[in-house]
């Protein structure tokens, strides 16, 4: 059995060791990639590729596509079932997936951000400028952050700003009575409508439009803004156009629309070299902590699965 690496940078040594045991390993050097493809029986990837029908068409003894990741959006996964190809991914695996906070910490330490425009304060500072009375931002405590999707990443981030004294509000449609000690509202906009800080944390299904529209970004005015979910969750484009007309307090973006793909990346980088933007580039879950985990439960994932007789399946 060939295993291919595709993104093989600082991969957990851990899962490495459980792969060596199932077949050869094959990390990619960056060069043909067609190449590379053409033997691979099963396949780790990160976030890095679109995996369409012309990635899959390089592959064609590929058994078992391998990814660390919770959401899927850069994978065709009707290109997949066509080829019987078998997906790996951490969606469901609600158990593990309690124990991977990279991402719930990195939307916090945005929110923490923009309340206090820390990205204005560093360049400031490291102009040589000591302006304390030009940098008055505001706090947790008391604010009202309104949370879209009380799933896993988004009960996590609601819990740390409880915590600090915020007032939390949240909205999912999806029913969760047990995490019913914060205020449920009965809709996106009336919960911009009533927060100063909006945190998008909602799963994406491509089937269906974004559910940050042009009216809620018009709410959002003088609001703060933060996505760590996906980027085609919002109207990218009225989001943009918003930014540019300083409608909002401060935008934190993890995530944009079509990551691997055609995307607005200039205009985003544009924007958030002035005023209180950020953009990382998906690095919510990119700790050393986190992704040694997830791939080393992908690589025994894979294993179970290859004991079990599965790859006779799809083969």
């Amino acid at each position: 059995m060939q295993i291919g690496i595709l993104e093989s940078d600082q991969f957990s040594p851990e899962a490495l060791d459980e792969l060596d045991r199932l077949g050869e390993i094959k990390l990619y050097d960056k060069r043909d990639l067609a190449t590379f493809l053409m033997g691979m029986d099963a396949l780790f990837i990160r976030l890095g590729y679109q995996i369409d029908e012309s990635f899959l068409s390089m592959a064609p003894k590929l058994r078992f596509l391998c990814s660390p990741t919770t959401g899927h959006n850069h994978i065709d996964e009707a290109s997949l079932s066509a080829r019987s190809i078998k997906l790996l991914t951490l969606k469901g695996e609600r158990e593990f997936l309690e124990t991977i906070r990279a991402t719930p910490e990195h939307t916090f330490g945005l929110i923490l951000s923009l309340l206090r425009n820390y990205k204005q304060v560093f360049k400031d500072t490291s102009d040589g400028k000591w302006e304390r009375e030009n940098h008055k931002g505001e706090e947790l405590w008391k604010n009202n952050i309104g949370i879209i999707g009380l799933g896993r990443v988004g009960y996590r981030v609601a819990n740390y700003c409880s915590n600090f004294g915020s007032n939390v509000y949240w909205h999912d449609i999806v029913d969760v009575p047990s995490k019913a000690k914060w205020q449920r509202m009965d809709g996106i906009r009336p919960l911009i409508e009533k927060c100063r800080v909006i945190v998008l944390c909602a799963s994406y299904d491509f089937s269906k439009p974004p559910i940050i529209g042009k009216s809620e970004i018009d709410a959002l005015r003088g609001k703060y803004f933060i996505n760590t979910s996906r980027g085609e969750l919002v109207d990218e484009l009225y989001l943009l156009q918003a930014i540019k007309e300083g409608q909002l307090a401060g935008v934190a973006v993890d995530v944009i629309e079509n990551e691997n793909t055609n995307n607005r990346l200039e205009e985003w980088t544009s924007l958030a070299n002035n005023g209180n933007i950020i953009v990382t580039p998906h690095i919510g879950g990119a700790t050393i902590d986190s992704m040694t985990k997830t791939e080393l439960f992908i690589a025994q994932k894979l294993a179970r699965i290859v004991a079990e007789g599965v790859e006779l399946e799809v083969n």
